[in-house]
């Protein structure tokens, strides 16, 4: 309106646009990461004793890795073993649905547990290695 009254209506996305401006299609644009604590917690080891602190989370931490992963895969088993079962029985015999696969919150706890613990104990072991190779590389031959 060349008055330079509101007209009262409201432009629309295009309209609004700069000339040249191309936007991202919804669903498409990148979204922040999240950086796992354990990436902030263990950074590039500096010294022997700093080292020597993270093998020992390590061990305690793969101590709780290897019996959480042995309880997640006894899970999996029979929850194969179930679902085989009842393949075999005739459709009208019982829901499927009745069955939540397994998938009980408890389960899902245990396996993201197990997961991200093998996350952590591979970034920590990462570092254990650079800082290793790291000092291997720097000593000095005579």
């Amino acid at each position: 309106m060349p008055s330079g009254r509101p007209s009262g209506r409201v432009p629309t996305a295009e309209e609004g646009k700069k000339p040249g401006a191309r936007s991202i299609p919804p669903g498409l644009a990148p979204r922040p990461r999240a950086v796992p604590d354990y990436v902030v917690k263990y950074p590039a080891i500096r010294s022997p004793r700093q080292r020597e602190g993270y093998k020992g989370v390590f061990q305690d931490q793969l101590a709780e890795y290897t019996e959480l992963l042995g309880e997640v895969r006894t899970a999996q088993r029979r929850l194969r073993e179930t679902e085989a079962a009842m393949g075999r029985l005739p459709r009208h015999a019982t829901s499927r649905t009745r069955v939540s696969r397994g998938r009980d919150s408890a389960f899902l706890e245990k396996q993201q547990r197990c997961e991200y613990l093998k996350k952590k104990l591979t970034h920590i072991k990462a570092r254990i290695q650079e800082y290793d190779r790291d000092a291997r590389d720097s000593a000095v031959y005579f």
